[in-house]
């Protein structure tokens, strides 16, 4: 229990320090970059730009954490040392061109800091991975909020860098708290998808990129409806709440929390035709924000079960790169269309059809359950009742049916070969058979 719960701080520890910190890096980057340039320019750089570059270090994360998964950590380190680094002279510069290049790395460095807080959420985050999520973002965006609101003046001075400082400082500590990765558990749904991994990440993919493009388009053409009726920077408080319900309703159900995500994509339209009422606009802007929350949750513990129930763990980030590759595509289009609100909402309505085609589609796979037959998870999970099977040999028997040697086994979980090779004798003798051959016809025959 006391490892459960250290587990459970620490990564919502590292969540919450990892997400603040590069959350007000980059806001104190933005407001320097419109000191220095035009809005256009500065929009282009830290909005377009930066969702792309923050893309590209998720993936620069993951093709590190592929080849050496050991390495995690050291990645982390690095990285949020030089995020550090680099506010300094994106900040205090008073040359556009400096501030612009350590701005674009800050962002860069800010897509490796996520893909190493979505890695330590997938691997030790255990079966409450949306709470956890949910918490540590939500907490950290109320702590940008009031920074905002109570010390605003802290985003344009030396002020901020003390903060950046002492939060990379904190974070660097959480990463180096001792915990066990948490048991593996299936992903919560009422069905294993019955489809080929390629597939389904194409099949995710498209619909994270289409629920990013909505929400982005759909936001800015909405936004004009509430002009002056509410301030923006409240938009991220209702946002946090919507992130932390949105964590706890996943947990309880993760076809619950996909359909919320859904829901959120109608409210820029909903907001859009009260134009004129602007009480009632002001409202829906509000609860827009707050269901934003929810897609968040989702893209993000889509890609985790995934990668969770199919170890592959450096794809753990991935459904907030995707997400990233879609707000930087969402921003331009706004930029392209900003002389059209009409243009807008079509392109809005047009990407929205195509998501809820791939969205239904997807739900069926992951949220359905088949009506005649086991699925393979049921298998799995009646095999390992019958032989009372511990959560570590089901990790164990998982691989082994995968045709992995121990060694590889023993990489892929952590533990030493040893270990393996002792959950390997506690399978056979536990299932009555006398060789690995024996195990995989047995478990087959239970198909």
């Amino acid at each position: 229990m006391k490892g459960f719960r250290l587990s459970v701080f620490k990564t919502t520890a590292v969540i919450f320090l990892g997400f603040l910190l590069t959350s007000t890096g980059h806001l104190a980057w933005m407001y320097r970059l419109m000191e220095l340039t035009s809005a256009d320019i500065s929009y282009q750089l830290s909005t377009v730009a930066g969702y792309a570059l923050q893309a590209v270090g998720i993936g620069i994360f993951a093709l590190l954490l592929k080849l050496k998964r050991k390495s995690s950590r050291l990645i982390f380190i690095i990285s949020t040392l030089g995020y550090t680094a680099c506010l300094f002279p994106a900040i205090l510069s008073g040359s556009f061109a400096f501030s612009a290049v350590f701005g674009l790395l800050l962002s860069l460095l800010c897509g490796v800091i996520a893909g190493y807080y979505l890695y330590e959420l997938t691997e030790s985050g255990g079966e409450h991975r949306a709470a956890l999520f949910g918490i540590g973002y939500g907490a950290a965006t109320i702590g940008s909020w009031l920074l905002s609101v109570i010390g605003g003046s802290l985003y344009y001075g030396k002020g901020v860098l003390i903060i950046c400082s002492v939060l990379a400082v904190l974070s660097l500590g959480a990463a180096f708290i001792k915990a066990q990765p948490s048991e593996s558990e299936q992903i919560t749904a009422d069905s294993k998808p019955k489809i080929k991994l390629s597939r389904l990440l194409l099949l995710c993919g498209g619909v994270v990129l289409l629920f990013s493009l909505v929400n982005n388009i759909g936001f800015a053409f909405s936004a004009s409806a509430v002009q002056g009726g509410l301030r923006v920077e409240f938009s991220r408080l209702f946002y946090a709440i919507g992130l932390i319900g949105a964590g706890f309703v996943t947990d309880k159900s993760r076809k619950y929390g996909a359909v919320c995500a859904l829901a959120a994509l109608v409210i820029p339209f909903i907001v859009l035709a009260l134009r004129g009422e602007l009480f009632s606009a002001a409202v829906f802007w509000a609860v827009g924000y707050f269901a934003f929350g929810f897609y968040s949750v989702y893209r993000v513990i889509l890609f985790s079960d995934i990668a969770r129930d199919k170890s592959v763990i450096y794809l753990s980030g991935f459904g907030l790169l995707i997400g990233r590759v879609g707000d930087s595509l969402g921003s331009e289009i706004n930029a392209l269309m900003s002389g059209s609100e009409l243009a807008l909402v079509v392109c809005a309505a047009v990407l929205f059809i195509g998501s809820v085609f791939l969205f239904i589609r997807l739900f069926q796979i992951m949220y359905v359950p088949a009506a005649h037959s086991k699925n393979e998870r049921e298998i799995f999970d009646d095999f390992s009742i019958n032989y009372n099977l511990s959560a570590r040999e089901r990790d164990v028997l998982r691989l082994l049916l995968d045709d992995k040697t121990n060694k590889e086994i023993s990489e892929e979980i952590c533990v030493s070969e040893n270990t393996i090779k002792f959950h390997v004798r506690n399978l056979l003798k536990k299932t009555g058979c006398k060789s690995r051959v024996e195990l995989k016809t047995v478990y087959r025959s239970a198909h």
